[in-house]
């Protein structure tokens, strides 16, 4: 596994993983498409803030971008490709972003999670910290959770890894 910085010219191959990643959950094809605006990565994103990729048997496995909110950063993408998932990509990729924000001055890393990503945030060491309405139809009490990861924290633990 090789995680370098993120390319510009890669905003079209990111967007299509994390479609990719997020329709592996399950949710309904008119969602997604109703997500697709504020789920595209642009040009902008990837320059304007930090953004790492990991590379796995020569093809793009995940990626995060941080955002700098001090004292914090937010961690306001991180996907990996379900074709990756279990793989232990996820657990490096968001050690490496823990790195980076340590790395940065910050003192923790803001996330608002999907549902269905807490349980490997918090058994990588993110505690809960609120949740956010986030109705879809058919789940009309979905939240999503807010969570902070310490930038200092425990290693993770085993068996964790990201969707």
């Amino acid at each position: 596994m090789n995680i370098r910085r993120a390319r510009t010219s890669e905003a079209p191959q990111l967007s299509a993983l994390v479609m990719a990643s997020k329709r592996h959950w399950g949710y309904s094809a008119a969602q997604l498409r109703a997500w697709q605006p504020a789920l595209t990565i642009t040009v902008g994103r990837l320059s304007d803030n930090v953004a790492f990729v990991a590379e796995i048997d020569g093809r793009i496995g995940g990626f995060y971008v941080l955002v700098a909110t001090a004292p914090a950063l937010a961690l306001e993408h991180f996907w990996v490709h379900p074709d990756c998932m279990n793989r232990g990509l996820g657990r490096a990729l968001l050690e490496h972003a823990r790195a980076t924000a340590a790395g940065a001055g910050a003192s923790h890393i803001r996330i608002d999670a999907d549902p269905n990503a807490e349980a490997f945030y918090l058994a990588c060491g993110a505690r809960r910290d609120g949740v956010v309405a986030a109705p879809i139809p058919g789940h009309p009490g979905r939240v999503r959770p807010q969570l902070i990861l310490p930038v200092a924290a425990p290693a993770t633990k085993p068996g964790a890894d990201a969707g």
